[in-house]
């Protein structure tokens, strides 16, 4: 579970503003859910869709991270990072009736590479293990690299010409790498304080939690679709 949450990206809405280059087949986005994602590092990420043909379209993103939202007494490492994404996607009732003209809910399945990299500083609260009445704040810098996939499976579910909703999963691996800098905190001398989630959020910028786990996105988009449909 711990690790599931760790790439969990839950979403309530997200803005994408859309705009058709001089080819029909090309959308530009911005998209506003990246930065406010709390769970890994907010990002301003934009991306790129390209229909090869009417069942078929490729979906390259990137974000750069311009903030942060922790602000630690002293700093190890300044917050800088990227993510991106590479999707390739098949809409499959088009294909498998050979239809030209999109609908007003389209299925797609696509198959979604990415990477990201990021550094900054954190804090922990810790105690030694069996005197929980002694407390420690110790701030470390870390730095984590992530690649992967994801199958992905969402829905374009147009509510005018102009605006389309694209709710969608998916589910995958990804091989971690965690290291950390001027690290006082010792797993096998110390406990980290905190109660509910406190010690899992914690943890996600430990060396502890490098190497391959599964992960998990769910997501709803809102589109400004220029390309009218």
């Amino acid at each position: 579970m711990k690790k599931f949450l760790s790439v969990f990206i839950l979403t309530i809405s997200a803005f994408i503003f859309a705009q058709e280059s001089k080819e029909s087949n090309w959308i530009l986005k911005l998209n506003a859910t990246q930065l406010v994602d709390v769970i890994s590092y907010p990002t301003l990420q934009i991306s790129a869709e390209r229909k090869i043909n009417p069942y078929f379209s490729v979906n390259a993103e990137i974000g750069y991270q311009l903030y942060d939202f922790s602000k630690p007494d002293t700093i190890f490492l300044k917050s800088k990072g990227f993510k991106a994404n590479l999707e390739g996607r098949a809409y499959l009732f088009k294909m498998l009736h050979s239809r030209i003209e999109s609908k007003r809910n389209e299925f797609y399945v696509g198959l979604q590479l990415f990477y990201r990299k990021n550094q900054s500083t954190d804090i922990v609260d810790y105690s030694p293990l069996n005197n929980a009445d002694v407390k420690y704040t110790d701030n470390f810098g870390f730095k984590r690299k992530a690649k992967g996939f994801n199958v992905m499976f969402g829905n374009q579910i147009s509510v005018s010409k102009k605006i389309v909703l694209e709710p969608y999963v998916g589910l995958g691996l990804m091989n971690r790498k965690v290291e950390n800098t001027a690290i006082d905190y010792n797993e096998s001398k110390h406990e980290i304080a905190g109660t509910g989630l406190t010690p899992l959020f914690r943890e996600l910028n430990m060396e502890k939690n490098s190497g391959i786990t599964s992960t998990f996105v769910l997501d709803l988009e809102s589109d400004i679709d220029c390309r009218g449909r």
